[in-house]
C-alpha cells in the first residue's frame, strides 16, 4: 500500500513539476516572444497603415492580429476601421498578408474620405484615388507583392489587402522568429493556447 501511494506521489510530482515548467515556458517565452513579434509588426506595417500608437491590439491568435479604431472626418463623421496583419508564428506560412478594411455595418463614403489619412502608402493612395495610375504591382520599396482592391456597390473601396512573402518580416525580426522556430508547431500552438487560455480565464 505504501509503495502504491509513493507511486501515485511520485507521478503527481512529475506531473505538477512538467505542468509549471510547461506554463512557464508558455509565458517567458513563447508569449513574451510573440509579443514582441507582434509589436515588431506594428511598427513595419506603419510604412503602409497609419495604426494609432496607443491602440492595443483588439484581438490576438496565433494567426492573424486584429487592430480596430476610430477614424473621424473635418465634418465630425465617424467610422470604424480594422486592420488585420498575419502573423506568421507558422513556419509552413509562405506568405504574410495585411488586410485594411471598413467595420461591418460603416458608411463607405465616410470610409473613402479618412483613407488618405490611414493609410500612408503613395502607391496605394494613387491607385484608389486616380483610376488611371492605378499600381496594383510590387513595390520593393515597401516590400509588398501586391495590392488588391474591394469596392462597395456605390464603387467605393472598403478593404484593401497587401501581400508579402513571409522573408520581409522574418529577416527584420530574424532573433525573435528562430526563439519560436525552435518549436515543433504543434508545441508550439499548445504552448500558445495555454497561456492565452489562462489569461482569459484570469481575466474573466
Amino acid at each position: 500500500m505504501k509503495k502504491f501511494l509513493l507511486i501515485i506521489f511520485v507521478t503527481l510530482t512529475i506531473f505538477i513539476c512538467v505542468l509549471l515548467y510547461t506554463i512557464i515556458i508558455s509565458f517567458k517565452v513563447v508569449k513574451q516572444t510573440t509579443d514582441k513579434i507582434n509589436f515588431a509588426l506594428k511598427d513595419n506595417f506603419q510604412t503602409i497603415v497609419r495604426i494609432p500608437a496607443p491602440i492595443p491590439p483588439e484581438t490576438k491568435s496565433f494567426d492573424k492580429t486584429i487592430y480596430i479604431w476610430e477614424m473621424e472626418t473635418n465634418a465630425g463623421e465617424i467610422v470604424k476601421v480594422r486592420f488585420i496583419h498575419d502573423t506568421a508564428f507558422s513556419k509552413s506560412t509562405a506568405n504574410i498578408t495585411a488586410t485594411l478594411e471598413m467595420v461591418q455595418g460603416g458608411d463607405p463614403s465616410v470610409f473613402d474620405k479618412v483613407l488618405p489619412a490611414v493609410i500612408a502608402d503613395k502607391q496605394t493612395i494613387i491607385s484608389i484615388d486616380d483610376p488611371n495610375k492605378i499600381n496594383l504591382n510590387a513595390n520593393p520599396e515597401q516590400g509588398y507583392d501586391k495590392i488588391e482592391f474591394t469596392k462597395s456597390e456605390t464603387d467605393k473601396v472598403i478593404k484593401v489587402v497587401w501581400q508579402y512573402n513571409k522573408e520581409v518580416f522574418v529577416n527584420k525580426n530574424k532573433d525573435l522568429y528562430n526563439k519560436i522556430y525552435g518549436y515543433r508547431e504543434r508545441l508550439l500552438v499548445g504552448l500558445y493556447i495555454l497561456q492565452s487560455g489562462i489569461l482569459q480565464i484570469f481575466s474573466a
